[in-house]
């Protein structure tokens, strides 16, 4: 049911066009543009969709009395849900993103890293993530599991950072943290190097990473 109700509030939220327009604007600027043909389009879009349902404060009726709204939460105020509909919107409206390292694949689970946070998690998943290996550093989204708690599931979005800049991204990572830069400042940095990296695919992701590499394609 988590994928239906992630759907239903995907499309809540796109139901606003000019919000969705601004929306894929925004998203370009901070995180780069990238088109049908391009690599990064598959993942990119999945992870476009679920930050503009679940994290995005905006878009019509977004702001009642100066407190911003995210469309969940909108879509959790005005949609008729069964109990467990209901459940699985609030766990996505508490969902976590954040960029992780992968710590170890168990059998039918990953231990992750919290790179932002430095907590660990256990997170369930059954899915084949194909060539990820210890040490990797990627974006997702993790939400507990209603069906079995206390379990935690991935959502659909992954953006896979180069395997060679871990190295460098773990390094930032906390020298960003150390200046008070905020886990969305954070995060949208490192897409869009991941963005510049595919673009200078010539030069190595460890140098587009650590500023060494040229400027913007």
């Amino acid at each position: 049911m988590l994928a239906e109700v992630l759907d239903r509030i995907i499309a809540y939220a796109a139901s606003d066009e000019a919000s969705l327009l601004a929306a894929q604007k925004e998203w370009a600027e901070l995180a780069g543009r990238v088109f049908d043909d391009d690599p990064l389009y598959e993942e990119r879009a999945t992870a476009f969709l679920e930050w503009f349902a679940l994290d995005r404060v905006g878009g019509r009726e977004g702001r009642v009395e100066g407190v911003g709204r995210r469309p969940v939460e909108r879509f959790l105020a005005s949609e008729r849900l069964s109990d467990l509909e209901g459940s699985w919107a609030f766990a996505l409206a508490r969902s976590h993103r954040a960029l992780f390292e992968l710590v170890e694949k168990l059998d039918g689970e990953v231990l992750v890293a919290d790179l932002l946070g430095r907590a660990q998690f256990q997170v369930t998943e059954r899915r084949r993530l194909p060539g990820l290996a210890d040490g990797d550093v990627f974006e997702a989204r993790i939400i507990a599991n209603i069906a079995t708690p206390p379990q935690l599931l991935f959502s659909r979005a992954f953006q896979f950072h180069p395997r060679e800049a871990a190295r460098v991204i773990k390094r930032r990572v906390r020298a960003l943290g150390a200046e008070g830069a905020s886990r969305d400042d954070i995060l949208f940095r490192f897409a869009h190097l991941r963005w510049k990296a595919q673009r200078w695919a010539h030069v190595p992701a460890e140098q587009i990473y650590d500023g060494t590499g040229p400027d913007e394609p």
